[in-house]
């Protein structure tokens, strides 16, 4: 999908914030910020990273500066290979007319040569927000990974799938193991888009400092 046709639909579906977190890519991400410039939505630059134990790292940054220091960080970590197209599929960048200009042909869609603690710390250094993606699922999450959640950790919050969020009837400001929860619609195609979201009914949260300043708040120690 290009950032062009997520952010018409997001609209349409009257989403007022929202991320795109591509996987060890900030490229979209990027995109998609500017583009939201003059239109009626926010866009928090994201990225959803793969620590060196494959567990799935969602970050979250201020603004395009911060996430162009994690972009460097993460092309010094990633392996250095050729992307499979006939695995992963072309890798395709937009422009900001939504027009296709050109393939990425680095291999991202693998782990990072960085463990999972030193790649909090590396977010957590550039002013980001640091989220274990998707907890819940039995592949590329902390506890399938891992095995645990430390309460101790430097994690922001933790996101859990949009499953398990309906059938928990998580709200905004809830806790798992003393983490606040988020879910997102994990949208791989245009149709999902807004099919899921996190109401705030208080509408306390309306970019990324908003953001931050409410998991801080709803963090129990």
């Amino acid at each position: 999908m290009s950032p062009q046709l997520i952010l018409e639909q997001a609209v349409q579906k009257e989403l007022n914030l929202i991320s795109v977190t591509d996987h060890n890519t900030a490229q979209h991400s990027i995109l998609a910020c500017k583009l939201s410039e003059n239109m009626p939505i926010r866009v928090i630059p994201g990225v959803e990273l793969t620590s060196r134990e494959e567990v799935h790292l969602l970050a979250y940054f201020p603004n395009i500066e911060a996430i162009l220091k994690m972009k460097k960080e993460i092309d010094n970590y990633l392996p250095g290979k050729r992307n499979n197209s006939r695995v992963f599929g072309n890798q395709l960048y937009y422009d900001l007319k939504g027009e296709i200009i050109g393939i990425d042909d680095t291999l991202r869609q693998v782990a990072l040569n960085i463990g999972l603690d030193n790649l909090v710390n590396l977010v957590n250094s550039i002013e980001g927000i640091a989220v274990p993606a998707h907890i819940d699922k039995d592949r590329f999450s902390l506890l399938s990974q891992l095995g645990f959640l430390d309460r101790g950790a430097d994690y922001d919050a933790v996101e859990i799938s949009k499953f398990k969020w309906r059938k928990r009837k998580f709200q905004l400001g809830d806790t798992w193991d003393g983490f606040p929860v988020i879910a997102g619609s994990d949208s791989h195609g245009v149709e999902d888009i807004g099919l899921f979201f996190m109401e705030d009914s208080q509408e306390e949260i309306k970019d990324f400092i908003s953001l931050k300043d409410f998991l801080r708040r709803s963090r129990q120690q």
